[in-house]
């Protein structure tokens, strides 16, 4: 499948999924899938939380945690579920307040692997 086919498969997936995106942590978008246009900037949104990302990775570095898999970030609109792939990409979902994070970090995990086959 391809980018575009794997981010819709997510937003089908997900009950409350309004959008899924591939990004870089540069903030540069590869492909985004929109489900349900909700009057939020999703880009913007991802961009700024990138630099968070970054600081996630470095402190479990630091830590010697290992590798960081896995980031969500949950506010008044909804929540926001990032799975790393490799290459400093990753894939990201924005669920509505009632979206069901679970089942999308389920998704997410389950379209890694294809995602980045494609990407390489």
């Amino acid at each position: 499948m391809s980018f575009r086919e794997e981010l819709a498969q997510i937003c089908e997936e997900v009950p409350g999924c309004w959008a899924s995106v591939l990004m870089n942590l540069d903030g540069m978008v590869v492909h985004r899938h929109i489900a349900q246009d909700v009057g939020m900037d999703d880009e913007v949104l991802l961009v700024e939380l990138t630099g968070s990302m970054k600081q996630a990775l470095q402190a479990t570095a630091s830590a010697e945690g290992g590798e960081l898999w896995e980031f969500s970030v949950s506010f008044d609109r909804g929540t926001v579920v990032a799975r790393m792939l490799e290459d400093e990409h990753f894939v990201a979902a924005l669920l509505g307040p009632k979206g069901l994070v679970g089942k999308g970090r389920y998704s997410l995990r389950l379209h890694s692997l294809p995602l980045i086959q494609d990407l390489f």
